[in-house]
């Protein structure tokens, strides 16, 4: 059984991240069930929180995009 670390965010999310891999899963890359040997709590947002929370970058207004998403330069 590989390893874990579950990691609690503070928006909520879990994240599960591997501390050590398993013989099996570094053979066959085959995930097996997780060993949750560790929980934390982190006082930050999670990845996926923090780019919807993150302002729009400077240039992003420069960018002349079609209707469909494509950029024209």
């Amino acid at each position: 059984m590989c390893d874990f670390i579950q990691r609690r965010h503070y928006c909520g999310h879990f994240r599960f991240i591997a501390s050590r891999w398993c013989r099996d899963y570094t053979a066959t890359h085959i995930r097996c069930h997780p060993n949750i040997l560790y929980f934390e709590s982190v006082d930050a947002l999670c990845g996926d929180c923090k780019l919807k929370e993150a302002p729009p970058c400077d240039w992003e207004n420069m960018i002349k995009r079609k209707q469909n998403g494509s950029v024209s330069y």
